[in-house]
């Protein structure tokens, strides 16, 4: 088996269903046979359960949340691909009647052994740090705005209450 993620062949389709707290994972192999039943894993035990499940020669769907990235980083060394899906698409391709996790998890397994699935593009770790720094620069601007304001409430109502005082 080479290391190289595009000549290797896929033996099992393996899909990731985030949420805060904890993902919802199952996977197929290539004849839509369960190689991995459906089931709940916390966002804290995921990395150990990666480790333990996930084997090079898988490849694997991540809905797009904001847990997206993180997951993304844990799972890649442990596979031969990693997909991340745009949510709104996966929607309107897939629309269930009856929604439940484990049914979203199936949809995303089968969108990806067939090819389906509607990606978004992953941008390089620096580009997602620097990404996180600006944002961070903008609440730090927001702060600013905010303690200005207050300042000018604050400084209103002291000029006001000094009006109407004797």
């Amino acid at each position: 088996m080479t290391d190289d993620p595009i000549a290797t062949p896929i033996e099992r389709y393996i899909a990731i269903d985030a949420h805060k707290h904890y993902v919802m994972v199952g996977g197929l192999n290539a004849r839509q046979d369960t190689v991995l039943p459906v089931r709940r894993v916390g966002m804290e035990n995921y990395p150990e359960w990666a480790k333990a499940n996930l084997r090079f020669g898988d490849a694997v769907v991540i809905e797009a949340t904001t847990n997206t990235w993180t997951l993304s980083d844990v799972t890649l060394p442990q596979v031969s691909k990693v997909v991340v899906a745009h949510p709104v698409e996966v929607k309107q391709i897939a629309c269930a009647r009856v929604k439940t996790d484990n049914r979203d998890t199936l949809i995303l397994v089968r969108l990806l052994a067939a090819n389906l699935v509607p990606m978004v593009w992953v941008p390089p770790k620096h580009v997602r740090e620097l990404r996180q720094f600006i944002s961070h620069r903008r609440l730090a601007q927001m702060h600013t705005q905010v303690v200005s304001r207050i300042h000018s409430v604050c400084t209103r109502i002291i000029i006001s209450c000094s009006r109407k005082c004797p």
